[in-house]
Parts: structure tokens; sequence; C-alpha cells
């Protein structure tokens, strides 16, 4: 019973917002505008912490749900994955699929070098920007491991604004140059930042396009292991360099789970009714853990990292934009 009373406020606080994101992301204006609720969540949660604040009895549930819940919604995110959807797109798409994603990473920690932004910061921004926002934002950095406690919701919100941006700004090019529906989906789903972004820039320009470029982004979900793996590798090398030895790897728990769920997905064990009622929890689950990274960013506290994270996110995204059309220009 006392455990439970130290996670209550704060869960039923996430619970209110994350029910108001819901609601706000069905009112018709909203709706227009293809705004996803894990989007007005991470808003909503830093317009409460950054104007009438939290108390501090909810510090815990709060908490609770920015990580164990959120590492739970994307574990349940292998339920949208499965491994014959992504067979059907070919050779040419899974190529060209690793070569946008692999070069943004890299591109995006030279460039925050450059720009002297930590270690951790441009790789959450590298991660988010390449393969899936906060999912892989919060996988990466659980090998990471981020001394500031702002960099997570910090890439977070940047990776989701310039995502947003891309959602609602493909459309409009796709109708106005009359972009190829293939090239449009292999774009859309190989550049555009967060899965429900994906299938509103996808939709918004035709039903093909919409669950082609579906496909193609849900592929990139699945580099968030392959990654994860690499960067835990990296990291014990950096840290143990004189003795490195795959005992010190430490590949994130969720993540192997998330690559199990992925797996009893394809086998198509589990019937479809309860495949889609798991996909609905987890929306809901993201959306709830949206609230509580929202209810953690301090923007005085973003203040201090400065704008220069702003400007990689800004140009990080333009990157991995215009090299996919180039990419795919020249592979498709």
């Amino acid at each position: 019973m006392f455990e439970i009373k130290k996670y209550l406020s704060g869960l039923i606080l996430v619970a209110v917002l994350t029910t108001l994101a819901v609601y706000i992301q069905n009112i018709p204006l909203v709706k227009s505008l293809s705004l996803s609720a894990i989007i007005i969540a991470i808003l909503l949660g830093m317009l409460i912490k950054n104007t009438i604040g939290t108390k501090e009895i909810m510090n815990e549930g709060i908490k609770l749900c920015s990580k164990k819940v959120l590492r739970l919604a994307i574990i349940l995110l292998g339920f949208k994955l499965s491994l014959l959807e992504v067979s059907k797109l070919g050779f040419k798409a899974a190529i060209i699929i690793l070569i946008i994603t692999s070069a943004t990473l890299i591109f995006t920690r030279y460039l925050g070098k450059k720009l002297n932004i930590s270690r951790s910061l441009s790789i959450l921004i590298g991660a988010g920007t390449s393969i899936c926002g906060a999912s892989a934002i919060v996988a990466v950095n659980a090998v990471t491991k981020s001394e500031n406690e702002e960099d997570v919701a910090f890439a977070v919100g940047i990776v989701t604004i310039f995502g947003t941006v891309f959602m609602l700004f493909y459309p409009v090019l796709f109708h106005v140059f009359h972009i190829n529906t293939i090239f449009y989906s292999l774009w859309a789903g190989s550049s555009i930042h967060e899965v429900a972004q994906v299938v509103a820039a996808g939709f918004a320009a035709s039903n093909q396009a919409g669950t082609f470029a579906t496909v193609v982004k849900l592929t990139r979900v699945l580099l968030i292991v392959p990654v994860t793996i690499l960067l835990s590798i990296r990291e014990s090398k950096r840290k143990n360099s004189d003795k490195f030895s795959f005992k010190n790897i430490t590949i994130p728990w969720f993540v192997l789970m998330f690559l199990g769920v992925i797996i009893i997905n394809s086998l198509n064990i589990i019937p479809q009714n309860i495949s889609k009622s798991l996909i609905n929890i987890d929306n809901y689950l993201m959306t709830a853990a949206m609230i509580g990274l929202g209810l953690e960013t301090s923007l005085s506290g973003m203040k201090k990292t400065g704008l220069k994270p702003i400007y990689l996110g800004a140009i990080s995204s333009v990157f991995i934009s215009v090299f996919s059309i180039i990419v795919i220009f020249f592979i498709k």
C-alpha cells in the first residue's frame, strides 16, 4: 500500500493529462493538422511543468512514466513490426534505409563535435533524427547514459518539433510538384522522425503512399537493435580501452524484449484482435510517457544547454531530408 501511495498522485496527473492529450488530438482543427497525441503530450507536459508546476509528491509517479512506462511502450512497439512486411520492401529499399540512417548518425555526431555539444546529447539527437524519435533516444540513452537529465527531454523536444515541420511540409510538396508515389513514400519513410508523423504525412498524400511509407519507417525502427548494440560496444571500448571485453557490453533489456516481440509478431501466433488491442495500449502508454517527459522538462534547464542543440537538430533534419532524396534518386 505504501508503494502505491508513493506513485499514485503522479500517475493520476499523468493519466488525466494523457486523456486530455488524446481528446485534444480529436478536436477537428487539431485533427486537420495531423498532430498526434504524442506530440501534444510532450508540449502539454512542458506547459504544466513550466507554468503552474507540479508538487513534489507527484515526482515518483511522473518518473515512473518517463522511464519504465516508456520502456514498456518501446517493447510493445514491436507489435507494429513484422519481419515479413520488412522483407517485402526489397533489397534496394533496405540499402537506402541503412545508408541514410548511418550517414545521418555520423553527420550529426560530427557536427555536434564542431558545435561543442556534449557527446551524449549529439548522439541522442542523431539517433532520434535518423531512427525513430523518442523510442530511439531512450534506447540509446540507456547505453550512453547522459549525465544531464535534461538531455533526453531536450533531444525528444527538438526531434519532435522538426519532425512535425516535415510532417506538415512533405504532403504540400507532394501535391505541388506531383512527386512519384513510390519515391515520396521512400522519402517520407526514410527521413521523417516519428512513426506517427510518417503515417500522417504518408496518408495525406494517398493511401498507397501512407501504407508504403509506414512500412519503410517501421523498418527504420528495427534499426534500434543493431545501433544500440554497436553503441554499446563503442561505449565499452571507450570506457575500458585497456581491458576491453565483450562481457562489459550492456545491451538494454527492453531493446532485446522489443526484438523478441517483433519475432513473436512475425510468427502470427497472436490473434489479430489481441495484437490490435496491444497496439492501442502501446499508443496510450507512449502518450503517457511523453507526458512524463514533458513534466520533467524545465525550460530554465534547457536554456543552460543553449541554442546550439536546436541548430544541430535543425541541420541534422535538413541533412536527412536532402540526403535521402539524393540516395533514393541514385539507388531507386
